[in-house]
């Protein structure tokens, strides 16, 4: 009886899975929809500061303040080379308030893979020594920009390029020794027990073109929607020098990519900032959504998403 027990409960563990570190993996194993937004300022604004400029946010306010708030899936940051510093400063305070891997998961955008593959995969090994949960890559155009992605993520043990060395931030965050984290961080779903995540934004005609290809790829996680970029792609400067949108050209585009995620079956992204946005995208097929703008109205296009996916909502919401 002691052994048939016994076999039953491995059977259970088994058919459960790992238990998830990062929240937008267990969400994606599950067919519901990933909820984003950005993260509190950690730098001062870019053009238009007054001068003297003013001091730069409080690291520990601003984790605090990521901290709080307890709904969103995944938090976008703009993580670069000129505020690495500040953001590491950020993580360690996000240690210090509380925050984790399994709590508040990072992720961010690196440099275009084809315009500069080394900037690019040395950024990857950056970003993910700094705790994120995976990379956001941009203007993706081929499936071999996705598999030098995923290269770049993957330890040299694993027969990636990513150094072993340099950890010690991400398994902190992540609540894990080094030795741990290097077993689990791996890209999801080519490593079912890995918990890192791939995006790839398709926003140029020839990554339309090539999109199936680019879904295909065994180790992507999302497909995003570049809209914005491929709003000015599908736009011409007419002779009163008005932009003319071509706006079938966009719509086809959008449906060509939205295609190949379901042919495929990769979850689909597509920038919304608003309830009434969540709500027709949803309805058309798209499931991951980051919310850029931190918001009344990013907020309420989270609790609209969790509601339509009969997850808990906010107090107030």
């Amino acid at each position: 009886m002691l052994g048939l027990s016994m076999l039953a409960v491995a059977a259970t563990g088994q058919a459960q899975g790992p238990r998830r570190l990062n929240p937008m993996i267990a969400l994606h194993e599950k067919g519901l929809p990933v909820l984003g937004i950005t993260h509190p300022a950690i730098v001062v604004g870019g053009r238009g500061t007054p001068t003297p400029a003013p001091a730069p946010p409080s690291l520990m306010e601003a984790a605090r303040e990521t901290v709080a708030y307890k709904f969103s899936d995944f938090a976008y940051d703009n993580y670069s080379a000129a505020n690495a510093e500040r953001f590491l400063g950020y993580m360690a305070a996000m240690l210090a308030a509380g925050g984790s891997m399994s709590s508040h998961a990072f992720i961010s955008k690196i440099p275009i893979v084809h315009a500069d593959p080394d900037a690019a995969t040395a950024r990857i090994v950056e970003q993910l020594n700094a705790g994120h949960a995976g990379i956001i890559m941009q203007e993706v155009e081929s499936a071999d920009e996705v598999r030098t992605a995923l290269a770049a993520m993957r330890f040299k043990s694993r027969g990636g390029t990513r150094p072993d060395e340099g950890i010690g931030l991400a398994a902190a965050y992540w609540g894990l020794s080094e030795a741990q984290y290097r077993e689990k961080a791996d890209p999801w779903p080519l490593n079912k027990n890995g918990e890192l995540v791939l995006w790839a934004i398709v926003e140029s005609k020839k990554g339309i073109a090539n999109v199936r290809e680019i879904a295909a790829v065994p180790g992507l996680t999302v497909v995003t929607v570049g809209a914005g970029t491929l709003g000015g792609v599908f736009s011409t400067t007419g002779a009163d020098g008005q932009r003319l949108r071509d706006q079938a050209g966009f719509d086809a585009g959008v449906a060509g990519i939205l295609a190949a995620c379901k042919e495929f079956k990769v979850p689909c992204s597509y920038p919304a900032n608003n309830p009434a946005e969540i709500e027709k995208l949803m309805a058309q097929g798209f499931s991951v959504f980051t919310m850029q703008a931190r918001n009344g109205a990013g907020f309420e296009a989270i609790a609209t998403g969790r509601r339509l996916s009969g997850r808990p909502v906010p107090a107030g919401f």
